[in-house]
């Protein structure tokens, strides 16, 4: 039993305090394993009926609404069954008065239509209804549900209420549909001949580019304690198997990274993982253009993908050929600020200043001086404060915040450029004025970055502007050109980048230890052929062939062709990477490698992203049945826990002593 302690405040909901345990009476619980199978969901029976006609029915489901007393034998309420849809249910029998919303009943009854008055001279609306001839109770729901109904309106309810929220319709569709785009993928990849094979979760501690979690275990080696680390992605064993001659694999995995969290991340995720031997880059990006946009146009509440074409114009997939849109990691960066660019204003573009030499001056590393223009974005200076304001707010950027000039009258068209001399010198700012063509309600947006030939801060400060803006109800209403989804690939990535320094709040600039590289995605990546010469001389400067599938400024994926010769590999380890322990961290790679494994390519998709957006939620949290909050804690189960320090003695592991 269960007692409920009341008399507390709207917000703070009711705690549960657990009285000695009795065993139930026998009649008690019997009675709610009795119950008939010989049902239909309501939707069925509203396919099945026939105008005018009665239907015997049996209806499993939920009190959805709290019974309403209309007459002294009469109760109203609703019935939700478990694909979310609902029908009046009218008892004349006293049975309902007394059940508590979502109470689980099986009703048996008879459904009919209900006449209800005509929209229209010529049309008659009818709801249906069940008249209820029995109840049976199968569980009773205590008062939580009708503390919480509030939050039912939008199905936002408390995270430790999880399991109340699935039960709204909306949620039901997001889990009904996530399974469905996995068989959609599932058929589609049988259809290309991929095998799906299941990799080991238990891996170990390699330097991936994540923080990994690390799992304790009863083992010592060389009296030193052993630890397995959750993959954070199947990479290495994929390779792997591309070395046991598997030709085609894929895989809906699960992956691990202790992150910091995101409405778009979440420290366990899920994978569509594949890879193709005797296969580069160009065959998986042409694998993708075939599963993405057919995936697309089956789900997506947002009709068929579009992409740009050679002109730059936002066409669909299929009139442009089939093709995705390539973009170079140095035009995403120059003309957007960032790798994966929202594309949906194609025409909100960053403004590289260099050719009339305006130029940073404040650090001699970040000399490009750019800015983006917001054409006709306010109609007078409290406008521009109400809805813009925030753009120049440091707490939205990592480092510097970009200077912010409304042009709100005529002087300004010419002048503009004086708010901007803290920052950039101008030689002839004149000039600049004329190519702008500025008019009173634009916006000067204005910051300094990196030259475009090594672009490693990423956004840049423009780049999170224009992403603020894109997000604003007013920046969508003014800049994105289609409300459908639009797809890019970013290609051409540096294959390494400098080491960062660590963020400290008094830091205009990033820092770098350019002595210090890491690999901009995984160690595994192949450089372009193009650049080879380059890993000895300037592996700085080296481009990779790495591909990003960006759609609406989110990474829906990413891959690779892979490095498949030993002794480049190595030398990726030990001379650039300079990793130490190379041999005992991918030994296992390498040999693989010395024994005959083919070139190979591949690619992982982020499954709850490609959910979410084929959803038309901004949240991966919808698509997922129990999702992390932002702290990394499952909020409905209580976890991470505590462990009792007897129970970690046989892991090697104890607490701190301070």
């Amino acid at each position: 039993m269960f007692l409920l302690k009341t008399g507390v405040s709207h917000h703070n909901f009711h705690t549960l305090t657990r009285l000695p345990a009795q065993l139930p009476s026998k009649n008690f619980v019997l009675d709610k394993f009795h119950f008939s199978k010989e049902t239909k969901s309501i939707k069925q029976l509203y396919e099945t009926q026939n105008t005018g006609s009665r239907v015997t029915c049996t209806v499993n489901g939920w009190i959805d609404t709290k019974p309403k007393r209309i007459g002294k034998n009469l109760t109203f309420s609703q019935l939700r069954d478990v694909k979310g849809d609902t029908v009046q249910l009218v008892d004349s029998g006293s049975q309902l008065k007394a059940l508590n919303r979502e109470d689980v009943i099986q009703v048996n009854g008879t459904l009919m239509k209900k006449k209800e008055k005509s929209v229209s001279s010529a049309e008659n609306i009818f709801e249906y209804e069940i008249q209820v001839e029995k109840i049976s109770v199968l569980n009773s729901s205590n008062e939580k549900p009708s503390q919480l109904h509030e939050f039912k309106k939008d199905g936002n309810y408390p995270p430790e209420y999880r399991f109340l929220q699935l039960r709204h319709h909306k949620y039901q569709e997001f889990l009904r549909k996530r399974y469905q785009i996995s068989c959609k993928l599932r058929q589609l990849l049988n259809e290309e001949e991929f095998l799906e094979i299941e990799t080991p979760i238990l891996f170990k501690p390699t330097p991936e580019g994540a923080r990994e979690f690390l799992v304790p275990t009863r083992t010592k080696e060389n009296s030193t304690p052993s630890f397995y680390s959750l993959t954070q992605s199947p990479q290495q064993y994929k390779q792997l198997l591309m070395a046991s001659g598997v030709f085609k694999y894929f895989q809906v995995a699960r992956c691990f990274r202790d992150e910091d969290l995101r409405a778009d991340r979440q420290p366990e995720f899920t994978q569509i993982d594949m890879e193709m031997s005797f296969s580069n880059g160009e065959d998986v990006m042409a694998l993708l253009e075939r599963l993405v946009p057919t995936t697309w146009d089956q789900f997506s509440v947002n009709s068929s993908l579009l992409t740009l074409n050679s002109f730059g114009k936002l066409i669909s997939i299929a009139d442009n050929g089939g093709k995705i849109n390539r973009m170079p990691y140095r035009t995403a960066m120059s003309v957007y600020g960032i790798d994966k660019p929202d594309l949906r204003a194609p025409n909100l573009k960053i403004l590289d200043l260099s050719e009339f030499n305006a130029k940073g001056r404040l650090d001699k590393g970040f000399p490009v001086f750019e800015v983006l223009i917001l054409k006709n974005a306010f109609k007078d200076i409290d406008d521009f404060k109400k809805n813009w304001s925030f753009l120049g707010d440091s707490n939205n950027y990592t480092f510097r915040a970009p200077v912010i000039q409304p042009i709100n009258d005529e002087d300004l068209k010419q002048n503009w450029f004086e708010k901007f001399l803290g920052i950039a010198t101008f030689e002839n700012p004149k000039m600049i004025s004329n190519y702008l063509k500025l008019q009173v309600g634009d916006i000067v947006c204005g910051s300094t970055r990196e030259p475009s030939t090594a672009i490693y801060e990423n956004p840049t400060p423009l780049g999170t502007l224009r992403k603020l803006v894109l997000q604003s109800s007013l920046g969508k209403e003014l800049y994105m050109e289609t409300k459908h989804d639009v797809a890019s690939w970013v290609v051409d990535f540096p294959l390494f980048s400098p080491v960062t320094a660590p963020v400290k709040p008094e830091m205009q600039y990033p820092v770098y230890e350019h002595d210090k590289l890491v690999s901009t995605h995984h160690p595994f990546t192949m450089v372009q052929l193009q650049d080879y010469e380059k890993l000895n001389s300037n592996p700085s400067q080296c481009r990779g062939q790495h591909y990003d599938l960006v759609i609406n400024g989110v990474e829906l994926g990413g891959g690779s062709t892979r490095v498949h010769d030993p002794i480049l590999q190595d030398y990726i380890f030990e001379n650039i990477l300079k990793i130490e322990n190379a041999e005992e961290l991918f030994g296992h790679l390498l040999r693989a490698f010395e024994m005959g494994t083919p070139p190979h390519a591949g690619f992982a998709i982020g499954f709850d992203r490609m959910c979410a957006m084929l959803s038309g939620t901004e949240s991966i949290r919808d698509v997922i049945a129990f999702p992390k909050s932002i702290t990394g804690s499952d909020l409905v189960v209580k976890s991470p826990s505590k462990v009792n320090e007897e129970l970690l003695k046989p892991y090697n592991i104890s607490y701190l002593k301070r």
